[in-house]
């Protein structure tokens, strides 16, 4: 080659490298990203134009490299919370700040077997982010929900470490099944959320109407809760750690009576054990034992920790989380333990092939007691926590031996029977997830996932010497022990086929097409052993260690028959013009709880949706109004929530309480039917629900909410029938009655100050529900809650018929009390004496002492009567609130942040069983303390405190030494001018009435949250992301009328679901305050 074309070529070869390398820098482009605020944005996802997969994340300082491999020369950057931009980067390094996401209209929002954005859902959807969960440590997820969703009501039963959450959808539709949502944690359907950490979820999307529920067919008439846990994500390691301790406190106790008053009462009863009329006076100084203090007025400490590592790179991406609450609760004796294990891994095996897993692990423990009867026990009268209010504030002087009944000396009190009892119950739970995605080709997904869950709960109860005193197992005064064993397993199985095109029509429209399969099994074995009668001397500890010491009654083992269940289903979304939008869904579910012939239930529904802000003739609106969809849905879902094994005759071993067969006088085991008579002609419960909704956005977003109404019908219900004795059975399940219910829902939200260095926002929810039974084919409309055993005469307080709404509670309303007639200083006076004895003078017609207890008295209560005298059983009131929300304001003024959230009910009412138990003399039992209300400064009084004589029942020498009946009776009135409530040594029996049924109305500070986050700068320098400090106030206070612990309370529909809201023996709640610590690395 010639020196001349050598020059050439060197000079080309050196034209074209710098070319290249100049090229190469052209491809390089650096950034950094802020907020409106000015402060870095961590963690920002960069992803270049046309090439998603390649991408980077910004660091600590919001700074990002890239290197650009397209042609498109530009970016897109996106964050949760804030707008997507897309940024030109043509001319080298950019500095991009990016705007809050007021609207959140592309938020993505978890459905059935899939994820919709926000602006495209057609039904009824409520959802919490993360943003609202992750300042605020709480110990359950009922707790975070609390207020928060419009529609979904949660109330905790009561205040024990294990209290049930009891959640309701849009009211339910069931009367006498559970009216639950179905729960999905991960696509996994499990039994409850009590057991998902907190701190571990991302989002919680509340599915309502039945567009939404649908595709879930036989468990989503209640409503559906999805729970999505945190996932990893693409970039360096991220370690996240919280830590806090808190202190509980009883937030209020109920009054009852003081040593005096109940000394007072108890001579009043005739007794002398604690004096004689002049000796009374002493108990005015005595302090006397306050029970609810000594049980439940510890301080409890619960301490929260939890650590979260995640990351990954664009193939692998990993979450790992722990969590764990220890508590010493506020009862003597009680707490619990919890430890949680979450483990999520995404990963792209290929360009075709994804696979997620997903393990949680948790293992709880609770030691001491509940609310309601302990184990051994009938029903609540008797309980320990009942106890506390009932028994006696001081010993008497003297006791009589001979009055088993009344005798302190057979008696234990609280403190007592608390420290001779001991129960544990340890639970575990596992469940695994697994699936993989198969893209063979554009659009086009195929999935299928597998899940298994096993979890178990064994509950060890020892009652000492001193516990065992009206146990059902009978042996009384010797200790006694029970082990219960629970095993549930669960599998999961489920195939999909989605094809979604977002380029329909040259881009115009969007179809997502999803077609599925599922099957899943559930088995549970429960197993018991009692053994009594061990010796007296021997410690909770060694019967724990020597079972076989005891007398061992039959064993109780109960296999329920396999739940099955097989179904199939499809989905269509189309969107036509990004305006437009129709979802149409169809489930089929086979059972195995119904015959071959009811088998199948068919769930269809149908929503349609239009944005209508989106048009044309709106663009003169866009800048006050930017949003308004409006959606119309109409479908059906359905329940089979009953227990399996229903079609035909099952056999159980009998219970240890049961009347066993006798050998050598040695109880042997033996196997009984059941007591509900089989059905194979059992079939679906429907539930076709009907919804009206308007999602609206204004100022850009800035105020935002949704509107909906709705109407859903309840048919076939599935319902616990009484059946003839002669069947030899005593239920069986049926298939009859309807129940609707109508509501209004709405939510607001406003960023009502949005600056750099301070922001506050707003939230508003609430929600209307009227249920009402429209159909009830029974015979016997009266349902009894039970919930005191024998205490009253007769319950029937719950009106279940055509025409009532679920939660009316019927008894009698006070009309006062008795007094004695006197022509001129009382003529209104209903009674005279006759003797010794009073009887309703002539002319009146009043037979209120049939239900108190069948004897006159002045001061006896009376209640409303018909003509003929007879009392007039009427509606009290109704324990379902009409009215629940909840508002809050979450704020920040520099490095200062703030949460306030308040959740309120309305219109609803508790039946008071606590004051109602407590507040009448019963029967012959004497030594039984009473509500302060009956305080002798308050009621109708028997005693004359000038002679100490009881001129109530007066006996022939105490009408004599007043010098005859007329005098006595003057004196009675007299005594008692200012009386405002009976005399409850008159009323010896007692049925439900309106002094118990009080308005459960409540206004409650439920969270304040203040934190205080460190400057990142000063963070840089010890290698963390961020810290900040924070303390956290729950149950601050409670604004009600209500008597009882508190107004949000249920301790009976668990039981009886036809009997909610009343409030007996219940575990009290407590408030909490805590201080905590948040660390990023």
């Amino acid at each position: 080659m010639s020196n001349y074309h050598l020059t050439h070529f060197r000079m080309a070869l050196i034209g074209f490298l710098l070319l290249i390398v100049g090229t190469v820098q052209a491809q390089t482009v650096k950034g950094n990203v802020v907020d409106a605020t000015g402060e870095p944005v961590i963690g920002a996802t960069v992803k270049e134009s046309g090439l998603p997969s390649n991408g980077a994340v910004t660091d600590l300082d919001g700074n990002f490299t890239l290197q650009l491999k397209g042609k498109s020369k530009k970016v897109e950057i996106s964050f949760i919370g804030l707008k997507t931009q897309t940024v030109d980067v043509s001319k080298g390094n950019v500095k991009v700040t990016m705007q809050d996401d007021a609207t959140s209209l592309n938020d993505v929002v978890v459905i059935g077997y899939g994820t919709v954005r926000k602006k495209d859902l057609t039904g009824s959807v409520a959802s919490i982010g993360a943003d609202k969960l992750e300042n605020l440590p709480v110990a359950s997820v009922g707790e975070a929900m609390t207020g928060k969703l419009a529609g979904v009501n949660i109330t905790t039963t009561e205040g024990s470490p294990d209290a049930d959450v009891k959640i309701r959808v849009r009211g339910g539709g069931s009367l006498s099944q559970d009216n639950s949502p179905l729960y999905i944690v991960d696509g996994f359907p499990v039994s409850s959320i009590s057991d998902i950490a907190p701190s571990e979820i991302e989002s919680i999307d509340v599915l309502k109407d039945a567009s939404s529920t649908a595709i879930y067919g036989a468990r989503g008439a209640n409503g559906v809760i999805i729970i999505t846990t945190k996932s990893g994500h693409e970039g360096k390691t991220e370690v996240n750690f919280n830590a806090s301790m808190g202190w509980k406190k009883l937030t209020k106790e109920i009054k009852v009576m003081d040593p005096y008053n109940y000394a007072l009462y108890q001579y009043e009863l005739g007794g002398t054990n604690y004096g004689n009329y002049d000796d009374l006076e002493i108990w005015k100084s005595v302090e006397g034992n306050d029970w609810q203090d000594q049980l439940f007025g510890r301080t409890g400490v619960q301490k929260q920790y939890n650590a979260n590592v995640s990351g990954g790179t664009k193939d692998f991406k990993y979450n790992v989380g722990y969590a764990r609450n220890d508590e010493t609760s506020i009862m003597r004796g009680s707490g619990y333990s919890k430890d949680n294990i979450n483990a999520k891994l995404n990963a792209n095996l290929n360009k075709w092939l994804t696979l997620d897993f997903n393990a949680r692990l948790t293992y709880a423990k609770i030691r001491g007691l509940s609310g309601g009867a302990e184990t051994n026990q009938s029903n609540a009268a008797n309980s320990i926590v009942a106890s506390t209010i009932s028994y006696a504030p001081v010993d008497p002087l003297t006791t009589d031996d001979d009055d088993e009944a009344n005798s302190t000396s057979t008696r234990r009190s609280p403190f007592q029977r608390i420290d001779a009892t001991m129960k544990e119950a340890r639970r575990f739970r596992q469940d695994y997830n697994a699936g993989i995605n198969w893209k063979p080709w554009k659009h086009v997904t195929f999935r299928s996932e597998i899940g298994y869950g096993w979890r178990y709960e064994n509950t060890d109860n020892v009652w000492g010497t001193d516990a065992v005193q009206n146990s059902k197992y009978g042996y009384n005064g010797m200790p006694q022990l029970r082990l219960e064993r629970k095993d549930y397993r669960n599998w999961r199985n489920a195939n999909t086929f989605t094809y979604d095109n977002n380029k329909l029509f040259n881009g115009r429209d969007h179809i997502n097409v999803l077609l599925g399969h599922e099957w899943s099994s559930n088995k549970e074995t429960n197993r018991a052993s009692t053994s009594v009668a061990f010796p007296a001397t021997m410690t909770m500890a060694e019967v724990l260690a020597n079972a076989a010491a005891g007398t061992a009654l039959p064993n109780e083992t109960d296999i329920l028959a396999d739940e099955n269940l097989l179904s199939f289903f499809g989905r269509v979304n189309y969107t036509l013009a990004d305006k437009y939008l129709a979802t149409f869904t169809l489930r089929a579910d086979g059972s195995s709880k119904f015959g071959k012939d009811n088998r199948w239930g068919y769930f269809p529904s149908l929503a349609l949706a239009w944005r209508l802000s989106d048009e044309n003739f709106m663009k003169g609106s866009s800048k006050w109004l930017s949003n308004l969809k409006l959606r119309l849905s109409f479908g059906s879902a359905g329940n089979n929530r009953i227990s399996s094994g229903l079609l035909t005759t099952t056999y159980s071993m009998a219970a240890a309480s049961g009347k066993h067969p006798g050998f050598n006088e040695t109880s042997a085991s033996m196997i009984e039917h059941g007591t509900y008579l089989a059905n194979p002609n059992l079939k679906w419960e429907t539930t076709i629900t009907r919804n009206f909704g308007v999602d609206y956005g204004f100022l850009n977003g800035r105020i935002n909410g949704t509107l909906d109404l709705y109407w859903n019908t309840t048919k076939d219900l599935l319902m616990r029938a009484e059946v003839p004795s002669q069947t030899g059975y005593s239920y069986q399940y049926q298939n009859f009655g309807q129940t609707s219910n109508k509501g209004i829902e709405f939510t607001m939200n406003a960023a009502i100050i949005d600056k750099k260095d301070y922001n506050l926002t707003g939230t508003f929810n609430i929600s209307w529900n009227k249920n009402k039974i429209d159909k009830l084919n029974t015979d016997n409309p009266w349902q009894s809650s039970n919930f005191a055993g024998s205490t009253f005469s007769k319950y029937e307080d719950f009106y279940v018929a055509k025409g009532s709404s679920l939660g009316d509670v019927y008894g009698y309303k006070t009309n006062g009390f008795f007094t004695a007639y006197d022509a001129v200083n009382n003529p209104t006076g209903e009674l005279v004496l006759d003797g010794t004895t009073w009887k309703l003078r002539d002319g009146l017609k009043d037979n209120s002492p049939t239900i108190t207890g069948g004897n006159y008295y002045p001061g006896g209560l009376k209640v409303q009567v018909d003509e003929n005298g007879d009392p007039i059983k009427q509606k009290l009131g109704n324990t379902v609130p009409e009215v629940t929300g909840g508002f809050g304001f979450n704020g920040k003024i520099k490095n200062f942040d703030f949460n306030v959230f308040f959740n309120y009910s309305l219109g609803g009412d508790v039946v008071n069983g606590t004051k109602l138990a407590n507040a009448f003399y019963h029967g012959s039992a004497r030594n039984y303390n009473l509500v302060a209300d009956f305080n002798s400064s308050n009621r109708y009084n028997w005693i004359d405190p000038a002679t100490g004589l009881n001129i109530g029942r007066p006996s022939t020498s105490t009408i004599a030494a007043y010098g005859g009946a007329d005098a006595l009776i003057q004196r009675l009135n007299e005594l008692n001018a200012n009386a405002n409530i009976y005399n409850p040594a008159a009323v010896s029996n007692m049925q439900i009435i309106d002094y118990a049924v009080e308005d459960a109305s409540f206004l409650r500070l439920n969270t304040l949250t203040v934190g205080y986050t460190f400057p990142k700068k000063w963070m840089k320098s010890i290698y963390l992301t961020s810290l900040r400090l924070y303390f956290t106030a729950y149950n601050l206070f409670c604004i009600t009328g209500y008597d009882g612990y508190d107004p949000e309370v249920d301790t009976s529909s668990k039981n009886t679901p036809m009997c909610p809201g009343i409030d007996y023996a219940a575990y009290p709640k407590s408030r909490t305050f805590m201080v905590g610590v948040n660390v990023n690395f």
